[in-house]
């Protein structure tokens, strides 16, 4: 089968290897259908690492994923060939306390597609645990399924604060996982405001139900919180932008809470007398954990349309250039490879 390979930064090569087989009976082999491009491929593309986590030794990228079974383990009981699934790109130790907790997203001992040095789904075929296979109804699309990866972010950003019906907040970065945690959080029943400069995602960030949107092209970021006719309950910060994550606790109202979730900068300027003083409350969140079967229900209960995310769409063999077009295309929602 055909891969692939991040083989230094910029540096993308397609190799032939062999077709993986299943090993144990829980097991299943997919066929590749769509592969979602996330920021944090892009991040590996370009510099050959993510925080602690480095690139040694050639490695497939992608993790946003969708495909078609093709064969199952002698175990498997919920799955039959020919399925279309989404694959929850992580699988955790189920031993660890985190683990037994239902916190499988801080297990230590975590495999996660496109984490060095686990191999990713820029490829034709994959074997993963059935358990982290998840079937998809009809009205979801192979290609929008790619897409329940980062919708599950959102989801597992409103669950880790308990998100209520009436709350209002404000999403801080209208990028996918931007757009998908406003999706979210409407599901929830909050009142959704915005912070974006690109004219696209500002357009899309209000067909989904966005009531207002803070131009940063229009307003300066520290002029926000004068124009705020009240303070809101909570603050999810997506950008990952230094000057918008300092800013955030000026936003929320006292008691109210803030959610990091873009992965930008390692250290800002924060404002902690005004934390303590509010008893304001500050999450970060690592990926997710319990949302695949959750997001899945509420996309195909709520008829969601997220084909208006996907930008475009690229072969296998341009997985290259599917990486380098979101920084050189600015409207780009989603880039999606067809392997």
């Amino acid at each position: 089968m055909k891969a692939a390979y991040l083989t230094r930064p910029y540096d993308i090569e397609i190799r032939e290897i062999e077709k993986p087989d299943i090993k144990n009976g829980d097991d299943v082999l997919i066929r590749v259908k769509s592969v979602g491009v996330c920021g944090s491929d892009i991040h590996y593309y370009k510099e050959g690492k993510i925080g602690n986590f480095v690139v040694k030794e050639p490695l497939i990228l992608g993790h946003e994923t969708s495909g078609i079974i093709e064969k199952v383990g002698k175990s498997v009981k919920n799955l039959k060939e020919g399925e279309k699934v989404a694959i929850e790109p992580q699988v955790p130790c189920r031993k660890c306390d985190y683990c037994k907790e239902g916190r499988y997203n801080l297990c230590e001992y975590v495999k996660f597609f496109a984490t060095p040095p686990i191999n990713g789904t820029f490829c034709e075929y994959i074997v993963h645990p059935s358990d982290f296979v998840y079937k998809l109804p009809e009205k979801i699309s192979l290609d929008e399924a790619t897409l329940i990866e980062p919708f599950s972010v959102g989801v597992h950003a409103c669950n880790l604060i308990n998100l209520k019906p009436g709350e209002k907040v404000i999403i801080s970065g209208l990028g996918p996982v931007g757009i998908l945690t406003l999706i979210a959080s409407k599901i929830n029943g909050a009142i959704v405001y915005g912070i974006e400069k690109n004219k696209k995602r500002i357009e899309v960030a209000k067909n989904f139900g966005c009531e207002y949107i803070f131009n940063t092209n229009e307003i300066k970021i520290k002029e926000i919180k004068n124009n705020l006719l009240e303070k809101v309950d909570v603050v999810f910060e997506c950008s990952g932008f230094s000057e918008l994550m300092e800013e955030t606790i000026f936003w929320v109202k006292r008691g109210g809470r803030i959610v990091f979730i873009g992965m930008g900068t390692e250290f800002i300027n924060f404002n902690f007398s005004k934390l303590t003083i509010d008893e304001i409350k500050i999450s970060g969140i690592f990926r997710y954990a319990n949302t695949y079967k959750k997001s899945i229900e509420i996309l195909s209960n709520n008829k969601i349309d997220l084909i208006c995310l996907i930008s475009k769409k690229f072969k296998l063999e341009q997985v290259k250039e599917a990486l380098e077009y979101p920084t050189k295309n600015f409207d780009c929602i989603k880039a999606i490879v067809n392997p």
